[in-house]
């Protein structure tokens, strides 16, 4: 923790550690509730698959739809945040998910399913964008690089999550009463620092400087009067290839957010443990999370992705080559601790990308990130449908190997220039 005289903000504005500490802990509750409410979910999609008598392939049709909605939807949280505020975006759009996950619960048809996982896929990439807004907000007063801190909320809520559904199923709570109780958790936690007034005050361009206001000013006659620039092929090429990297490091979470239940099930786990592959894999990616500041100071980028990529590639080869709830376990937790920085990293990345205006590297890549989440998940489960659930594996090993292949794309930088803030 940083002293009052260490922190730093944009000129002219003032701040207390107090109102740090508060703006910190809403937003780290933000990505609490994010990562527990889908997490409840999973532990119960081999009941969902069962009752609705579903095959792999239209499962997988299912989950993809969360990323049909993100696609849609995700281009609206620039102009949403605009005019609410970050803060005001992050909280509500979370009593949207929390209903829709509602739904998704109570679903009786494929289509009802597909339906509500569509609108938490649709606000959660909405979501996304403005909790992390926000929470760099707060970096840019807290003085330091905490953004990762933030990741690592998500995953603990992503584990609390995934133990909560797996304890419910155990229990033989019903699915109907479990997420009535799951959407008002993610009530208290989302709207909770809301009402309470924990987010910071005003506008995040309260944050910019003049020229960075000026250059996001929607009035004609605020804009520059150059031309725009010429985008170099070069730079396609590169902002391509950093998101397959962004995409594939996200590879490892969908098998355990979307397959690993399926899989454990499969492999003879309980009811009240199939839920363990999400904790194994979020678990990692905590502890990956809370030291990825001093990690990615320390050796770079670069360094980051292709070891990362090597500890998923083997962690998946273990899932693959035991097959058997624990090798399944072990692999899940060596992956996590590969890929736990690597979404950061590879965001960051794309910020810096040259010939670029600001903002819009992060935008495409995050953009092709979800993509990839759209494409993969009806092709796993057709190919599951065909071949086994060692296919769900294979894919987080492909994940792996790319990390391993496409990491001398990133920039170099000595240590110490990684921090932003």
């Amino acid at each position: 923790m940083h002293s009052a005289t260490s922190l730093s903000s944009p000129p002219g504005i003032r701040h207390s550690p107090v109102l740090l500490i508060r703006a910190r802990a809403g937003v780290s509750l933000v990505f609490l509730a994010n990562g527990l409410g889908f997490a409840n979910l999973v532990p119960r999609f081999p009941e969902i698959v069962e009752e609705l008598g579903l095959s792999k392939s239209a499962f997988g049709q299912a989950v993809a739809a969360a990323s049909v909605g993100a696609l849609v939807a995700g281009l609206a949280a620039s102009w949403l945040i605009s005019r609410l505020t970050s803060a005001k975006v992050a909280g509500l759009g979370m009593l949207v998910v929390a209903l829709a996950l509602l739904g998704a619960g109570l679903a009786r048809s494929w289509l009802v399913l597909a339906f509500c996982l569509l609108v938490v896929g649709g606000t959660d990439s909405i979501v996304d964008v403005a909790q992390n807004a926000h929470g760099l907000r707060v970096q840019r007063r807290w003085g330091a690089s905490i953004v990762t801190s933030f990741h690592a909320s998500w995953s603990l809520g992503a584990v609390l999550g995934a133990a909560m559904g797996q304890a419910m199923a155990g229990a033989g709570v019903g699915l109907g009463t479990h997420m009535v109780l799951t959407a008002v958790v993610l009530l208290v936690l989302s709207a909770g620092p809301l009402l309470a007034g924990w987010f910071l005050p005003g506008h995040d361009r309260d944050d910019r400087t003049p020229d960075q206001n000026k250059e996001l000013d929607d009035a004609p006659e605020m804009r520059p009067a150059t031309p725009p620039r010429r985008v170099r092929p070069v730079t396609i090429l590169v902002l391509f290839v950093v998101g397959l990297l962004c995409a594939a490091s996200m590879f490892p979470e969908d098998v355990a957010m979307n397959w690993s239940s399926l899989l454990l099930s499969e492999q003879g786990a309980g009811a009240g443990h199939v839920g363990l592959g999400l904790v194994a894999l979020q678990g990692t990616m905590i502890v990956g999370r809370l030291v990825g500041d001093r990690i990615i100071d320390a050796v770079g980028q670069r360094a980051v992705i292709a070891w990362g990529g090597a500890l998923v590639t083997l962690g998946m080869s273990i899932a693959l080559l035991v097959s058997s709830v624990p090798g399944t376990l072990l692999g899940m937790a060596i992956s996590g601790a590969g890929c736990a920085v690597a979404v950061p990293v590879t965001y960051s990345a794309a910020d810096d990308v040259e010939g670029l205006p600001p903002g819009l590297g992060l935008t495409i890549v995050s953009w092709l990130a979800r993509l990839a989440g759209l494409l993969a998940p009806p092709i796993v489960g057709r190919l599951a449908d065909d071949h086994g659930l060692w296919v769900a594996l294979a894919y987080g090993l492909l994940g792996g190997l790319i990390m391993v292949s496409c990491w001398p794309v990133l920039r170099r930088r000595h240590a110490g220039s990684q921090r932003r803030g």
